[in-house]
């Protein structure tokens, strides 16, 4: 029975400093002004739960005004971080309806002593429409360039390919492709996994699953491959009676940029510099003519430069013509 007295006492100098800082906040807790706020533009989000139906256009208002009361410190905060007023739809009973809007339905987070005064209007139209669901790819896009040291050894992996879109038929019978935030390759300085983000502008009320995808990137050092004296092909191709074809000059330096291990290891055998058949159409014997060359047998993701982009081509007279 003595050692009740003695749980009291150890201690007790912390105790009772404890005991004091309690009081202290509940008494600055309940002298804290209170503070009411009018939130003139808060957005109105519906939640769906019946599967046939979804929604077919914005709520009607898509915003409404709330008057909320409570400690002001409280008030600013959710000021700062913003709130909505979220619908919950448990069944549809018909195309078009008029909800009344319950004050429970401001989220308010788990703000003390804040409470809904009044919505303006009380009153949210909705429209409805049979819901459908559509898988569709997704479309990347990048911009920028990467850092000049760097190159891609490998294309760009996306992952998923495509998503599931729940909506209304009408819009999912339009809805092609689904776009990602643009990717700026000038922010890529290893190799890595960076997330984009569905681009979900103009779906109303259709639902994106997954909202996210996976961008895998590979890069290498830049590396550089010059080649000198590559030949020149020139063919005018089958239906053109032509003698041989003269290119001047007759080769030119390649020079080859790309990934490190893709620029070492790749076959050069493979790789041909030519005139493009087309350019040579209806070249009549004797003639001159600049035309452009084209690289073939390159792998991907490797760039090549030739020393010079385009040559002169002419038509040697046939020995039967000569003087």
């Amino acid at each position: 029975m003595a050692r009740a007295p003695r749980l009291l006492t150890d201690n007790w100098h912390l105790k009772l400093a404890a005991l004091g800082l309690s009081v202290f906040l509940w008494a600055l807790v309940q002298t804290e002004p209170l503070s009411q706020e009018t939130f003139p533009a808060v957005p109105v989000s519906v939640v769906v739960s019946d599967t046939a139906w979804s929604l077919s256009g914005a709520p009607s208002p898509a915003t409404v005004e709330l008057r909320l009361g409570g400690p002001a410190r409280e008030i600013i905060r959710l000021a700062r971080e913003g709130t909505s007023l979220r619908v919950p739809i448990a069944s549809v009973g018909s195309r078009d309806t008029t909800v009344t809007v319950q004050r429970e339905w401001v989220q308010v987070g788990a703000r003390a002593g804040v409470t809904v005064e009044s919505v303006s209007p009380p009153v949210i139209g909705l429209a409805f429409e049979p819901a459908a669901t559509k898988t569709v790819p997704l479309a990347m896009r990048t911009e920028g360039q990467l850092r000049s040291h760097l190159a891609l050894s490998s294309p760009l992996v996306l992952s998923p390919e495509s998503v599931t879109v729940r909506g209304p038929e009408s819009a999912l019978r339009r809805l092609i492709s689904l776009r990602l935030e643009p990717f700026d390759l000038g922010q890529v300085v290893e190799s890595g996994v960076f997330t984009l983000a569905v681009d979900t502008t103009g779906l109303g009320g259709a639902v994106v699953d997954p909202l996210e995808a996976v961008l895998g990137v590979r890069v290498e050092p830049l590396e550089e491959r010059v080649l000198s004296s590559v030949p020149v092909q020139a063919d005018a191709g089958a239906g053109e009676d032509l003698a041989d074809i003269v290119v001047e000059p007759s080769t030119v330096g390649l020079r080859l940029v790309g990934a490190r291990t893709l620029v070492t290891a790749m076959d050069l055998s493979l790789l041909q510099v030519v005139v493009v058949p087309e350019s040579l159409r209806d070249l009549v014997p004797g003639e001159i003519r600049r035309v452009r060359l084209q690289v073939e047998g390159l792998p991907p993701l490797i760039t090549a430069f030739p020393s010079t982009e385009t040559v002169t081509v002419r038509s040697d007279v046939e020995e039967s013509d000569r003087p």
